[in-house]
């Protein structure tokens, strides 16, 4: 007998709602800055409101044109899924920690992400978020 048929449907539905909630962390390394940050995954509303503010809509001739800007996208997914992160042993908080804004003059972790993340390093982190946030699930890892 497996575990599932000892489990009440009030304890299933318990552990699949406790699934839900806990997002898939990662702790990645930027070798170049010494930096170990945790990345967690996120929800599609989340997802999708970062899309939403990183959208540029043009009006020409009648028709909206829309682009999204690739580089704004992963700096804000970043900043949004880094719930810690580390520089040769000095905890910060996130991108948008003071320590690092008000030093840099920067409105926000946004920003941070740009200003000190090369373009590359931007794109291969933006692109481990979304692998958290369920992006690039084949249907065959669905079926098992």
């Amino acid at each position: 007998m497996s575990l599932q048929e000892h489990m009440s449907e009030e304890q299933i539905l318990d552990r699949l709602f406790e699934a839900a909630e806990k997002l898939p962390e990662e702790t990645v390394r930027i070798a170049r800055l010494d930096m170990q940050m945790t990345l967690r995954g996120l929800t599609s509303s989340k997802v999708d409101s970062i899309r939403e503010r990183c959208t540029i809509r043009k009006t020409v001739k009648g028709r909206v044109d829309e682009k999204v800007d690739s580089e704004t996208f992963n700096a804000l997914l970043i900043s949004e899924s880094t719930s810690q992160l580390e520089v040769k042993g000095l905890q910060i908080s996130g991108w948008g920690d003071p320590r690092i804004t008000s030093r840099l003059k920067l409105s926000g972790g946004e920003q941070a992400v740009r200003r000190m993340l090369l373009a590359g390093e931007l794109d291969a982190v933006g692109d481990k978020v979304l692998e958290l946030s369920g992006f690039g699930i084949e249907i065959d890892d669905l079926k098992n």
